[in-house]
């Protein structure tokens, strides 16, 4: 009988309640917040010190039944969390017990109306009071966050056709700004110019483009994946992509890192995550089983060389360190998964539609999923402390 009941399949409810017995061992924080309405985007909003008030970004999906917003949230967060990561371990597990409750931390401060669904909302680096969003419509608005709910729409931009997901200013060209959409088409917009239409227009792709993202250090590179099966890098000062990659299944998401110059990553509906070096990206150097199905998004976290974040319709997060790559595991270990898989966050009971690493608060982590749930959660120390030699020498990518 005992038998039996390990063997069967788990559902999601059980899956939740099991995941929710492990957290006091696998995180130092978990927060849990329903919402009214679902959320299709989510990002940490900077803040120069480990404060204990951080700001989220987060979008509605009324699917036209009210009003959509684009809405600010504020999150307090225990000492703990905010505390100094290199901390030791025992200092930890004297909070430990804060674990067994997982209580709402979440609080919306600010909303603004806005046209359509919010499918994604990005700040710009360069002022974080701007906000830039793209709706369901492909068009993309631009929000000023210090100003009051009636005058904050700064700027609307048209020219997609279609529903588009993604949006991603650069770090190094301030004010430039990426859009893609399912019209098969990725717009440049200069928003420091003043201009309502694209500096410039990339049609490379022949079906829906699911992502499009800047290259971390150079002000002219970035990356596009798409339903054609191509992941394609371009080159802004070109009229030909700088490299056209096929691939024998979709890519959803693709990721650059922010510390290694030449690498990059890359996954979608083969469940995998791939990764390349952008100086011979015609093959991956490297791919990572994980998830158990499409791979919806990737981040490379800046607190840290060599650590990637991927959510997916799985419904989980995993956090990977790419330092791994190559360990050798016992057997029992590979029964969990590959060496460089660190940890698989498994809170949530539907497909995870987006996630944030907080830019200041190492560690500290923020997904939302399709059944209006937001999670804020934090891995354990014991799990991410610097305890294990590197076996990848990822600065050969640099």
């Amino acid at each position: 009988m005992q038998t039996e009941a390990l063997d069967h399949e788990l559902s999601i409810d059980e899956e939740y309640d099991l995941w929710k017995s492990n957290v006091p061992l696998m995180y130092d924080f978990v927060s849990e917040t329903k919402l009214l309405w679902p959320s299709l985007t989510i990002q940490w909003l900077p803040n120069s010190d480990r404060s204990n008030e951080q700001e989220l970004i987060l979008g509605t999906h009324t699917s036209g039944a009210e009003q959509n917003y684009l809405k600010i949230a504020s999150v307090h967060l225990p000492d703990e969390v905010v505390g100094d990561p290199e901390r030791s371990v025992a200092a930890a597990d004297d909070t430990k017990e804060s674990g067994h409750q997982i209580q709402s931390k979440i609080k919306i401060v600010r909303k603004f109306e806005h046209s359509d669904e919010v499918t994604r909302a990005r700040y710009a680096p360069f002022n974080p009071n701007l906000i830039a969003t793209i709706s369901g419509k492909g068009k993309v608005f631009l929000y000023d966050r210090s100003k009051d709910s009636d005058s904050a729409l700064a700027a609307e931009y048209s020219f997609h056709k279609e529903n588009g997901y993604g949006l991603n200013f650069s770090v190094v060209s301030p004010g430039e700004l990426l859009s893609c959409s399912d019209d098969g088409s990725i717009a440049i917009w200069d928003i420091c110019s003043g201009k309502k239409m694209p500096i410039k227009v990339d049609t490379s792709h022949d079906n829906i483009v699911n992502e499009c993202k800047w290259h971390e250090k150079s002000p002219y590179l970035y990356g596009s994946v798409s339903d054609d099966s191509t992941l394609i890098i371009h080159d802004k000062r070109a009229d030909r992509p700088a490299a056209r990659i096929f691939q024998s299944n979709p890519y959803n998401t693709l990721a650059f890192s922010k510390h290694s110059g030449n690498l990059f990553a890359a996954a979608g509906t083969d469940s995998q995550v791939h990764l390349y070096d952008l100086r011979k990206p015609e093959d991956p150097i490297h791919s990572m089983p994980g998830h158990l199905e499409s791979v919806t998004s990737l981040e490379f976290a800046s607190h840290k060389d060599g650590i990637l974040c991927s959510g997916g319709s799985d419904r989980r997060v995993l956090v990977w360190d790419l330092f791994q790559v190559g360990a050798e595991q016992q057997q029992e270990d590979a029964d969990d998964g590959v060496p460089e898989l660190l940890m698989m966050h498994a809170g949530h009971k539907s497909p995870v539609n987006d996630f944030s690493c907080n830019p200041s608060i190492p560690w500290l982590m923020a997904s939302v999923e399709e059944e209006n749930v937001v999670q804020i959660w934090k891995s354990s120390r014991k799990l991410t402390s610097p305890y294990i030699p590197r076996y990848y020498n990822i600065h050969s990518l640099e």
